[in-house]
């Protein structure tokens, strides 16, 4: 069973790419195993997608920001795109934790109340 690990610095790549990737590299190591991507090996390949957190990325003996890296690629002046993408992703990830412990806590109580007796 083919695997391979695929990392990426922060928000590096949007969720829609993320999944192209995983796809993509499916169809890869399945094309080196000398099947067919359509065939049934799919299921047995494994791609370890992984998210490197910002500021644990490092090349050349340095840690990179994302926003350095986009300025790296694409000049200083998307540094602040870097900043702003990374600030985005991180209140979207903010908003989804806080949802959901508002959902399990409304869970828990509503779960308590019902076991309740009455008096």
């Amino acid at each position: 069973m083919p695997m391979i690990d695929a990392l990426w610095p922060e928000d590096a790549l949007t969720s829609e790419a993320e999944a192209r990737l995983v796809r993509e590299l499916t169809d890869i190591l399945i094309r080196a195993e000398g099947y067919d991507p359509a065939s049934h090996v799919a299921p047995r390949v494994w791609v370890f997608p992984t998210e490197i957190p910002d500021g644990a990325w490092g090349t050349g003996g340095a840690i990179w920001m994302l926003p350095d890296i986009h300025a790296l690629l694409a000049g200083d002046s998307e540094r602040d795109a870097g900043v702003a993408r990374l600030a985005r992703r991180r209140l979207e990830k903010a908003r989804i934790t806080l949802e959901a412990a508002l959902n399990s806590a409304s869970a828990g109580i509503a779960s308590k109340s019902s076991l309740e007796r009455p008096a």
